[in-house]
């Protein structure tokens, strides 16, 4: 190898070393001259310029998407953690800082400086499945949350992300939604009413009016005043229905124990069914005391059991239980009476809305709205694969 190729080739390798160092820390702010530069050694210092560039564009790319996704995420109102197998926690979203903890955690068990249950309640999450996760504050706050746990793979690695939506927001867009279906209904109601009312009476009047009252025989003016009468009086029930739902007194709280509480139930029920079949019953907290207004919660039980005797379902079973953070009373009515369909769901507890022939509409809405005066929560959900149906009343053990 002569002298010039000799130096040609120690400063080819050492730019070769170079861009390969820059690659390697990630410094993509290499570039060579190319003034003084020609031939192959003018080639090869534009190849690596090139390398470099498209790499810089790469790493300018990947830094663009990223904070696109970061800043996109971090306008989404639900706590997001991703953590790694070893409960190390990877990244979080700004509601997780701001409006979980207020600071950022290196791990899970950190979180214990909330509350000492919460590393746990999050620990027990199970994949693809939702939660209740609560807690309560130093400063006395009530904080409750609905979790859910995804596992996801970046570069063949798995990462749990922890997702957890504040249940009062829930409950306001629930509400919200639950309004403006409401209103729906009402406007359905009142136009299906009052449009033959108004075309009747229109008609009779502009009969008067221009004088042809011998085109317009006694029949058709009873005809008419009847029609306007049954659509009146049906106006007039569906009224005292809406006021029966939105008249639900505030609860008169008793003391009782649960047993005693759910065996009256099953006997109220049983007396006023007259059926001979039975409600398989499970109880693991026959002593715990209950806060309620007992006339009330009879009401929203009788209902439950009702709904699911409607079905004509083979088994009920009805089963209570203490929540694990020893916080909510949790109990379930649930058959195999062919569940519901998805679409009907999120409508159940719609005022007004009945998938029964002769139904009114009004019984899960008082439901609804028995638990929540209450501080509680009602759901349901189809079990069995469609098979069935499960109507859950969680209740504050210590709210009053």
């Amino acid at each position: 190898m002569g002298f010039l190729q000799n130096i040609f080739y120690n400063k080819s390798i050492r730019r070769l070393r170079q861009m390969l160092e820059a690659v390697r820390v990630g410094d993509f702010s290499l570039q060579y001259s190319l003034d003084k530069l020609s031939g192959e050694e003018r080639r090869m210092a534009e190849e690596i310029n090139a390398v470099i560039r498209e790499f810089r564009e790469s790493e300018h790319r990947h830094e663009g998407e990223t904070h696109f996704y970061d800043a996109l995420l971090s306008k989404v109102d639900s706590v997001l953690i991703a953590t790694d197998a070893d409960d190390r926690v990877r990244w979080m979203n700004r509601a997780a800082v701001e409006g979980l903890c207020g600071f950022r955690f290196g791990t899970i068990e950190e979180l214990a400086v909330l509350h000492p249950s919460l590393p746990l309640q999050l620990k027990e999450l199970r994949r693809g499945s939702n939660a209740l996760v609560s807690f309560t504050m130093h400063n006395g706050e009530e904080r409750q949350y609905a979790a859910s746990l995804t596992n996801i793979f970046v570069r063949g690695i798995c990462y749990k992300l922890y997702s957890l939506q504040s249940v009062v927001s829930i409950l306001k867009q629930s509400e919200i939604d639950a309004q403006q279906r409401l209103i729906r209904v009402l406007t359905h109601e009142i136009m299906n009413s009052l449009t033959p009312v108004v075309s009747l009476s229109d008609m009779l009047a502009e009969n008067i009016m221009q004088g042809v009252e011998d085109n317009v025989t006694q029949e058709d003016v009873r005809t008419a005043i009847m029609a306007i009468s049954r659509r009146a009086n049906g106006l007039m029930q569906f009224v005292q229905r809406y006021r029966r739902l939105s008249g639900i007194a505030a609860p008169v709280v008793q003391t009782v124990r649960a047993d005693d509480f759910f065996r009256g139930v099953l006997k109220l029920f049983s007396s006023r069914q007259n059926c001979s079949r039975e409600v398989v019953y499970d109880i693991d907290c026959r002593d715990i005391m209950l806060h309620i207004d007992i006339t009330q919660m009879e009401q929203v039980f009788i209902n439950l059991l009702k709904n699911a005797f409607d079905t004509d379902a083979a088994l009920i079973r009805m089963k209570v239980a203490v929540s694990d953070d020893k916080r909510w009373l949790v109990s379930a009515v649930e058959d195999n009476g062919g569940g519901f369909l998805p679409e009907v769901a999120e409508n159940l507890f719609t005022p007004f809305f009945t998938t029964k022939q002769n139904g009114e509409g009004i019984g899960l809405a008082v439901c609804r709205q028995i638990v929540c005066n209450h501080g509680g929560l009602i759901s349901a959900e189809c079990v069995d694969d469609g098979g069935g149906a499960r109507f859950t009343v969680r209740l504050p053990l210590n709210r009053f």
